[in-house]
């Protein structure tokens, strides 16, 4: 390799790191967490990290879960949103996020482990969302509840397991926020047709 414009992307590629990340639903409520280890000001988003060398997206998550908030996923499906985030030199590598609808048991609560990390695990209203996530969280689980609340193809809207109806609309408090400064650009995927292209997205072995 004589130069970096000679350089074989595919024999040769950048570090780029894998994060996967939860959304966790109940009634019209959402799983969030805080992060007190990344700024002095804990931020909030949803509950996730990074995968390890060579570990699939979805046992990832599942066992980020596991460690983090003791939770056990009984599914990982739905793919939402794939989320770019830009590299910050000297501190972080690029990396790309992919979000999940996940599924946990209707009496599951999440409990902060001490190896965790995690300042706190908290049910959140979608109409609150926009008080504790900023940037490009916020922006993260906008495009998920859009992606979640739309239903594929000769498909009827997702219902509410055991409460009888659709999660609220999300609104954001104040004006629409603008896309985050940071670069992060986030997008939307008709997940079911992804969801049947990926099989091994199902449901997580015991």
């Amino acid at each position: 390799m004589s130069s970096e414009g000679a350089r074989n992307w595919f024999e040769d590629p950048p570090p780029r790191r894998k994060g996967v990340h939860a959304l966790i639903t109940r009634g019209t409520r959402l799983l969030m967490v805080n992060r007190p280890y990344r700024v002095p000001v804990p931020t909030w988003g949803l509950p996730g990290g990074s995968a390890a060398a060579n570990e699939l997206a979805w046992e990832a998550l599942s066992r980020l879960l596991s460690e983090r908030l003791t939770l056990k996923a009984t599914a990982v499906g739905d793919l939402l949103v794939v989320d770019h985030v830009p590299e910050k030199p000297g501190e972080l590598h690029a990396g790309t996020n992919y979000v999940y609808r996940v599924e946990i048991p209707d009496d599951a609560e999440p409990v902060v482990t001490e190896s965790g990390r995690l300042g706190e695990g908290r049910w959140v209203e979608r109409a609150a969302v926009g008080e504790l996530a900023v940037d490009h969280s916020l922006r993260r689980i906008e495009q998920c509840l859009i992606a979640d609340d739309r239903p594929g193809p000769g498909t009827t809207p997702r219902p509410t397991a055991a409460r009888g109806g659709r999660l609220a609309p999300v609104r954001w408090p104040g004006a629409v926020r603008p896309w985050p400064s940071t670069g992060n650009t986030l997008r939307p995927y008709d997940n079911r047709q992804l969801a049947r292209a990926e099989p091994a997205l199902g449901s997580v072995p015991p």
